[in-house]
């Protein structure tokens, strides 16, 4: 039978709603070793007996590291090419790999002098490499899960049920308010050692489930134009892509700005300083986490409605300006406060105002790191429709370049914010007594990094160009080329 040349070119390839909800599971197997890390720094000074400096500079130099191998990563993803998919191989090696980096990271208290310095460096580097392969994933397999416009912010939603909520919320309501206390409300060997082993089994599930999720989309047909793709071989062809993709370099800079921003926030120090001191009660942390499940469901999915009637751009735009007015009530009580230890103490007002602002930042700075993995997606169709190229894989490790680089900062800026107080040998614990010293630094991180960094990212994300009508004729390109 003569093909039908007239017929309508199928524009979008969709996803089932299950096989979305299981691929977001990816992010939480990483996201688990993210929330762990954030308690790397009391592990270190409290357990093996390393320096605040130390810590901060290690973690710091690990980073850097990393950022500068991801371009590597991604070139190698983008040629992978087994039986059994591009995508789920990696999933499980590089989960494999993380839990290997975990049982010798968290050891380095059972070796003796140098021992620990050599251990624990390497541990970081193997942690950070095996890392950025299971995270990449998640960005460069967007594209191929579903190009819909009207699908890809579901994507959004899971992982805010499953990471935002189910780890980084539910998370730290068991870390406060069951695990911590059950060692005496201290971080010692005996916590990590527990902390650590459930948290591995728990990130391999979710990877297994995942690699369920993306199974039927892991093939060469969804990848950019398939069989038509142009070849990529060379640095050339590679700096090409950099070079000529302008929504790659604004959202490049811009998801780095608030990914610094979230990982300062998501740190261990960070959480005590402002519960454990400043309001006087670690326990509140975990308190405000579980409350704060409904309302982040709520303005995730008003986030993802706007971005599919929309852009994701403009959803983006929004979880900023929510950011900046939650940030602006938190400051306006501390700031006024007279006594900070009491504001949850005495209930009234001031505790309500606080709690709805602390959870709207909690919600307005994670969305945007979540809703960057689609919107990396949107960025590799237009290299597609541009230049025929899918390089998924290193249009990933581009944000995990700038992220990596930029987040490497966030360690070191606390750990330095501390030594700046007075705290060298190691970081301040729940029961430290409030001193001007910790409140400024508090509201440092708390109210002030986050309303730079806000205004900085939304002058930015103003000069980026992926609108709902630009992707749709960019889909529209592709299909007509991989028709041709």
């Amino acid at each position: 039978m003569a093909q039908n040349v007239n017929a309508p070119v199928e524009q979008y390839h969709n996803a089932k709603q299950w096989e979305i909800a299981l691929f977001s599971l990816n992010n939480s197997a990483s996201n688990l070793y993210l929330f762990a890390f954030g308690f790397l720094t009391y592990y270190a000074t409290g357990v093996v007996g390393f320096a605040t400096l130390t810590v901060a500079s290690l973690l710091g130099a690990a980073r850097l590291f990393d950022g500068l191998i991801d371009p590597m990563i991604g070139v190698i993803m983008d040629h992978v090419d087994t039986k059994w998919g591009r995508f789920r191989p990696i999933m499980l090696i590089s989960n494999i790999g993380l839990a290997l980096s975990f049982a010798l990271l968290f050891s380095t208290h059972l070796f003796d002098g140098g021992m620990k310095f050599v251990i624990y460096f390497i541990a970081l580097i193997f942690h950070k490499i095996v890392y950025s392969f299971q995270q990449t994933v998640t960005k460069a397999a967007q594209p191929v899960l579903t190009n819909n416009p009207k699908q890809r912010p579901l994507f959004s939603i899971y992982d805010t049920i499953f990471s935002s909520i189910g780890i980084f919320s539910l998370g730290q309501m068991l870390i406060a308010n069951w695990l911590a206390p059950r060692h005496g409300g201290e971080f010692n060997a005996a916590f990590f050692g527990e902390f650590i082993t459930g948290m591995v089994v728990l990130s391999f599930i979710l990877t297994v489930l995942a690699m369920i999720g993306i199974a039927r989309k892991d093939n060469k047909e969804y990848f950019g134009l398939g069989a038509n793709s142009v070849e990529t071989k060379s640095i050339k062809d590679y700096w090409s892509v950099v070079k000529g993709n302008r929504p790659l370099q604004v959202l490049a800079l811009t998801s780095a700005l608030v990914k610094f921003l979230s990982t300062a926030i998501g740190d261990q120090v960070f959480l005590v300083l402002i519960f454990g001191i400043v309001l006087g009660n670690y326990g509140i942390s975990g308190t405000l986490g579980l409350i704060q499940i409904v309302p982040n469901l709520l303005l995730v999915a008003a986030f993802s409605i706007l971005a599919s009637r929309t852009s994701l751009k403009n959803a983006y735009m929004a979880s900023l300006t929510l950011l900046i007015i939650s940030v602006s009530t938190m400051g306006l009580i501390l700031y006024t406060s007279p006594d900070t230890t009491q504001i949850f103490a005495n209930g009234g007002l001031a505790m309500y105002a606080f709690s709805a602002g602390y959870i709207g930042f909690k919600i307005a700075a994670s969305y945007p790191t979540s809703i960057v993995l689609t919107m990396a997606a949107d960025i590799s169709d237009y290299e597609t429709a541009r230049s025929g190229r899918f390089v998924s894989g290193l249009i990933g490790t581009v944000f995990s370049l700038t992220d990596s680089i930029s987040t490497s900062l966030a360690p070191i800026m606390i750990g330095w914010l501390m030594i700046g107080i007075g705290f060298t040998d190691a970081y301040p614990g729940p029961d430290e007594p409030l001193s001007d010293g910790l409140f400024s630094a508090a509201t440092t991180l708390l109210v002030i990094l986050p309303v730079v960094i806000s205004i900085i990212a939304m002058f930015l994300m103003t000069r980026y160009p992926l609108n709902r009508q630009k992707m749709e004729e960019i889909q529209e390109k592709i299909a007509e080329r991989k028709a041709a």
